[in-house]
């Protein structure tokens, strides 16, 4: 199970970044507003900022939630993130014809 938890955590660290870069280039081209109110200051301050706090943030939440894997509702908090983000990034595809 530990080395199924370790994909998981992994997983959502990289859709995280696929999130971070759809929403550059949504936000970019004026298809899309970042709704996240913390991050849409991030967002308007710099890119990288925005990046670099998306990144963190959900890293250090990823971390803790591995740490604490042996609690069931961790494990599973780790799990519905996974499935979250993976819903979150069919959303984004389905709007790349947008962005052509």
């Amino acid at each position: 199970m530990r080395c199924r938890l370790t994909l998981v955590a992994g997983a959502v660290v990289i859709l995280n970044l696929l999130d971070a870069i759809f929403t550059l280039c949504y936000t970019h081209s004026g298809v899309a507003s970042e709704s996240n109110p913390m991050m849409q200051v991030a967002l308007a301050a710099h890119p990288v900022l925005f990046v670099l706090a998306k990144i963190s943030l959900v890293s250090l939440g990823v971390l803790l939630l591995w740490r604490m894997r042996h609690v069931r509702a961790a494990a599973f908090g780790l799990i519905g993130t996974t499935a979250a983000y993976s819903l979150l990034l069919l959303y984004h595809l389905s709007a790349v014809p947008h962005l052509i």
